[in-house]
């Protein structure tokens, strides 16, 4: 019997204690959120970041350089003004009319930078973002437009290949582009200095037949092109290897003195596509031997292959030094 009672007693204490908790949680829950309502009715100076679109551009002129796509602003408000501010996502974007603020001097022909500063403009900034906002200062402080003229010019089209080839096949020729010029339309100070519109980068392995691609190109966002791609063409055929004996010429000798070599031949060897086999003969190489180059301590002149055909490959020749005797003449 006592232990029921001890029970009941128990159970009825903790409910008052708990009643009781509830209550202070409560009271504290309003006292905090009147707190709260208080200290937004106040002024505070805080910084908030707003985005930047460019509107009203001269006539047939472009932005140049890089111009800040935020500000940031330094202001005075309620509290509940900024803390509306810092639970919204993002800001609409604040307009900056160009022609507006530059007084239309960047329309002129011969005016291409103009320099404001944004301080002077607080007004009307603050009046894009809310009536409820005083603008303290504006970061950057100052903001400097260049304009460039738009022209045309037709740039030549580089490709960016990178491929290797199949056993016993070569290029039979560079890369082919189509069209080898495109038309660019942009400002004038980026196309004055533009000599190439490269193709996006193209891999290629083990090639044993030709390859033609469509090819995006690589473009400055200031430029614009109504081509977006070109076609990229890469002839490939197999080789076979050509040898030659070349006589050896002797240059930078006196006029008074014959010299002679022996040999007085090279072998050259080199790979060359089949359909330029035909096209090589002797008189496609040229091999040299410097007079002037010899060393006393040497009996010996260095030979060198001084004409080459762009066509071949992997060229070499035998003997690299050859000896040589030397006659007077009478």
């Amino acid at each position: 019997m006592l232990r029921r009672v001890l029970e009941y007693f128990k159970t009825e204490i903790t409910a008052i204690r708990n009643g009781k908790a509830f209550v202070f949680l409560v009271c504290l829950a309003l006292a905090s959120f009147l707190w709260f309502l208080n200290a937004l009715e106040k002024h505070y100076t805080d910084h908030i970041t707003v985005p930047v679109k460019y509107i009203n551009l001269p006539k047939n002129k472009e932005l140049t350089g890089k111009l800040p796509n935020k500000l940031d602003l330094a202001v005075d408000a309620f509290g509940y003004t900024l803390l509306q501010h810092k639970l919204s996502l993002a800001f609409s974007p604040v307009s900056l009319d160009v022609n507006e603020l530059t007084n239309n001097y960047l329309e002129g022909k011969f005016m291409s930078k103009y320099a404001i500063s944004m301080n002077g403009h607080k007004e009307e900034i603050a009046k894009q973002i809310s009536s409820e906002i005083q603008i303290i200062s504006i970061r950057p402080d100052s903001i400097s437009f260049n304009v460039s003229n738009i022209i045309e010019k037709l740039v030549e089209v580089h490709p960016v290949v990178d491929f290797t080839f199949a056993r016993e096949f070569i290029l039979q020729k560079p890369p082919v582009v189509k069209p080898e010029f495109i038309l660019v339309r942009g400002p004038q100070d980026i196309l004055d200095t533009l000599k190439f519109i490269y193709t996006k980068p193209i891999e290629l392995k083990r090639l044993s037949h030709t390859v033609k691609r469509d090819v995006g190109l690589v473009i400055l966002p200031e430029l614009k092109s109504e081509l977006s791609e070109v076609t990229v063409q890469i002839d490939v055929e197999q080789y076979t290897e050509a040898k030659f004996d070349i006589p050896i010429l002797i240059i930078n000798q006196p006029d008074s003195l014959i010299i002679k070599t022996f040999p007085s031949k090279v072998k050259v060897t080199c790979r060359v596509g089949l359909s330029k086999y035909n096209k090589l003969n002797n008189s496609s190489f040229r091999a040299v031997a410097d007079y002037s180059h010899r060393s006393g301590a040497i009996s010996k002149l260095r030979v060198v292959l001084d004409k080459v055909p762009e066509t071949v490959l992997s060229v070499d020749h035998f003997p690299k030094d050859v000896e040589y005797i030397i006659e007077h003449k009478e």
